[in-house]
Parts: C-alpha cells; sequence; structure tokens
C-alpha cells in the first residue's frame, strides 16, 4: 500500500473518529446532569420536609410559649394573691403570737402561783409528817413494863407533854383494867385535858372519878378541879355547887382544898357576868 493510501486511511479513520465524540460527550452529560437534578429533586424534598418540620416544632414552641405565658400570668395572680393573703396571714400571726405570748405569760403566773401553792403545801405536809413520825416513834416508844409505862406517863406530865402523858396514862389502863391505881391515872388524864383547856372532856374525867370511886385518895382532887371546869365555863352555879362540897362542914378534904375553895366561892358571888355567864343580864347575854 503507497502513502497516499495509507494517509487517505487515516484521515478517514479520524474524522470518522471526531464525529463519533460529541456523541459519547453529549451521552455522558446528560446522564450526569440527570444524576444531579435528581439529587437537587431529593435534596429540595428533604429541604421541604425540614423546613415542614420546623414549622411545625415552631408552631408547637409558640403554643408551649403561650401556655408558659398563661401559667406565668395565673402564677403572677396567685403570687400577687398569696402576697395579699400572707400579709394578712401574717397580721393574723401576729396576733395570735401576741395572744399565745399573753397565755404563755398568764400559763407563769399560774405556775409560780401553784410553784407557791405547792411549796407551801410540801413545808405543810413535811411537818405533817414530821409530827406523825413524833408520834410514831413516841408510840413505838412506849416501856413494854408496868411500872416503867407509869413512871414515862408522870415523866411527860411533869414536863408538860400533855398528849404525851395522856397517850401513855390510857396505854396503861387498856393494858390494866380495874388496876389498883386506875382513879389515879383517871384524875391525871383530866389534868392533862384541863391544862389542854379543853374542859369538857376533863370534866368527863373527873365526873367518872365521883359516880365510880367516891373512896379514892384523889376524889377531893377531883372535886375541886371540877369546880374549877365549870367556872371556866361560865356555869358558876354547878362550880359553886363542887366548891361547897369541899368547904361544907364534915368534909375530909386536904385544907388547903378548902382554902382554895372558899377563896372560888368568894369570886364567884361577888362575880356580876364577867365570869359566870349564867348570871350575866339578858340583855348582856343578848350582845355577847
Amino acid at each position: 500500500m503507497n502513502i497516499v493510501t495509507t494517509m487517505n486511511i487515516f484521515v478517514t479513520r479520524t474524522l470518522a473518529l471526531l464525529s463519533v465524540m460529541p456523541l459519547v460527550a453529549c451521552i455522558t452529560m446528560k446522564a450526569d446532569h440527570d444524576e444531579l437534578q435528581a439529587e437537587v429533586v431529593t435534596l429540595k424534598k428533604r429541604v421541604a420536609e425540614r423546613d415542614t418540620q420546623l414549622e411545625q416544632t415552631l408552631e408547637r414552641a409558640q403554643e408551649q410559649m403561650a401556655q408558659v405565658e398563661a401559667q406565668l400570668v395565673k402564677a403572677e395572680g396567685l403570687l400577687r394573691n398569696n402576697q395579699a393573703s400572707l400579709g394578712v396571714r401574717v397580721d393574723d400571726l401576729e396576733v395570735d403570737l401576741s395572744q399565745v405570748r399573753g397565755v404563755a405569760e398568764d400559763s407563769r403566773n399560774e405556775v409560780a402561783a401553784l410553784s407557791q401553792n405547792v411549796g407551801e403545801s410540801r413545808t405543810e405536809l413535811d411537818g405533817r409528817l414530821a409530827a406523825l413520825e413524833t408520834t410514831l416513834k413516841a408510840e413505838t416508844d412506849i416501856p413494854e413494863g408496868k411500872s416503867d409505862l407509869l413512871r414515862a406517863a408522870e415523866r411527860a406530865l411533869e414536863k408538860n407533854q400533855h398528849a404525851l402523858a395522856r397517850r401513855l396514862f390510857r396505854t396503861y389502863l387498856s393494858r390494866y383494867p380495874a388496876d389498883s391505881k386506875e382513879a389515879e391515872v383517871r384524875f391525871k388524864i383530866g389534868q392533862t385535858l384541863f391544862a389542854e383547856r379543853d374542859y369538857r372532856s376533863a370534866l368527863g374525867e373527873f365526873y367518872w372519878l365521883v359516880e365510880n370511886a367516891p373512896e379514892a385518895e384523889v376524889i377531893h382532887d377531883a372535886v375541886y378541879y371540877s369546880g374549877l371546869a365549870f367556872a371556866k365555863l361560865g356555869q358558876c352555879d354547878k362550880s359553886e355547887a363542887y366548891f361547897q362540897a369541899i368547904v361544907k362542914k364534915g368534909s375530909t378534904a386536904p385544907d388547903n382544898y378548902k382554902r382554895q375553895a372558899k377563896k372560888q366561892l368568894e369570886t364567884l358571888s361577888k362575880d356580876k357576868g364577867k365570869i359566870c355567864a349564867d348570871r350575866r343580864p339578858d340583855d348582856d347575854a343578848a350582845a355577847s
């Protein structure tokens, strides 16, 4: 093959190739364009969906904000109301607190008075307890022997311990009934009562002697003290009767009792009502 033929063939092929290349390029660019366009559409669709979601989210947020604002308005109203109520409550609380303070002060005063009362009661109870302990000790210290018991009673009488002496004398009588010293013991019991100004009780003991032991050695003592007791009670007519029994003719009373009884009769005879209540004028008696 010659050179000319070869050149023709090359030229022919080159032209053929050039004629084909634009078509391939066009086909390639169209495919890329379609793909890009599809991606753009997809992106736009996604953007639209995102926009829709954002709009919906924004709407929900606005609704929630509106609800929050409404709640805030309501809360502010409640707060204002609560503040106003709180002010009233504070005022009420101050009043209540003032009342509580007043009650507390009254309670303190009552407690103070109660404490004072308790203290006084405690002192009184302590005194009573001490007296009871003394009484109990005295009763438990009562001698067992007959002679010891009588001596203890007489010692108490000498010391002017009248209640103790009387208790011991009565214990003696209960332990030894119908004893030979019964009349003497009963008279001494009467003496303790007379010393305590319990004249009626003393007269009861003396009268027992007059009725039951008229021959006893202490009978004149009992008669004389009976006259004194009736005079102390203002019953001078009865008093004089006892004194007359001592001074009458044939009385075996000791001389000292006769002299004392005579003086008592003279005093009573002159009395105009100062001693003798049974001799006062009716007006004076009514006034007294």
